[in-house]
């Protein structure tokens, strides 16, 4: 989930347990947004499928729907050394082998290895500007096998909605609806938001990825402004 060094992370890296509280209490829809994931993994893939996970955090989530499926090999990225650690411990019943990286995700996007079936990534793309959110888009398209599929978790704003409409909006949930963050915690993370969120919209997305070559754009589902997207390299 972090991919940004210094300040943009530091909510996720020095205060991992804040945003696993919002995760348990269900809060950005965790639970809705992975029941997706695994159903598009599971019928796709009833071979072993190699799989990078761009901005991975603590993989909780993703974790046990992995243990379920055949992964040959897991790649995870993240710049916190924190949220690594526990991702090898939630990774320990996957069925291939397991590497991580420490590493900023447009960089290893940048660098050279082999293609992947799978690229994932969750609540990432948000924090990245509109040419770095181009350039992850190409990034991910090359390092997908043809017919390989990327599967993107994250919040996007509605179509006309501006940016600082929508964070008045976000921020106005969190205040009201988060209640499991204290509220030195919930002013933390809504200052993280106001400074460091700058998600576009699902119309913006879709033309990246046809600039990006993804020659299939399928939004997945939705709730509220939580989406689920998958392309798919053809």
């Amino acid at each position: 989930m972090s991919q940004q060094p210094s300040a943009a992370t530091e909510f996720f890296v020095d205060t991992w347990e804040v945003y696993r509280k919002l995760v348990a209490a269900n809060d950005m829809f965790h639970q809705e947004l992975y029941a997706e994931v695994e159903k598009r993994l599971t019928p796709a893939y009833g071979r072993p499928f190699s799989l990078l996970d761009l901005g991975c955090g603590d993989a909780a989530a993703l974790g046990p729907i992995l243990c379920r499926l055949p992964v040959s090999c897991y790649l995870g990225v993240d710049l916190s050394p924190v949220a690594l650690e526990l991702a090898a411990a939630n990774l320990l019943g996957l069925s291939g082998t397991v590497a991580f990286q420490l590493e900023n995700i447009l960089d290893t996007l940048a660098g050279e290895r082999e293609p992947v079936d799978v690229i994932f990534s969750s609540f990432v793309l948000h924090h990245l500007d509109a040419d770095e959110q181009l350039a992850f888009l190409q990034g991910c398209r090359r390092h997908l096998r043809p017919g390989g599929q990327l599967l993107l978790i994250d919040v996007l704003r509605d179509e006309g909605q501006t940016l600082p409409d929508y964070l008045d909006a976000y921020i106005g949930v969190m205040e009201r609806d988060w209640t499991t963050l204290t509220p030195e915690e919930c002013r933390y993370a809504t200052t993280h938001v106001r400074h460091f969120d700058r998600p576009g919209t699902l119309g913006e997305l879709r033309a990246r990825s046809e600039i990006a070559d993804f020659g299939d754009f399928q939004p997945v589902c939705r709730h509220t402004w939580h989406h689920l997207v998958g392309m798919r390299a053809v």
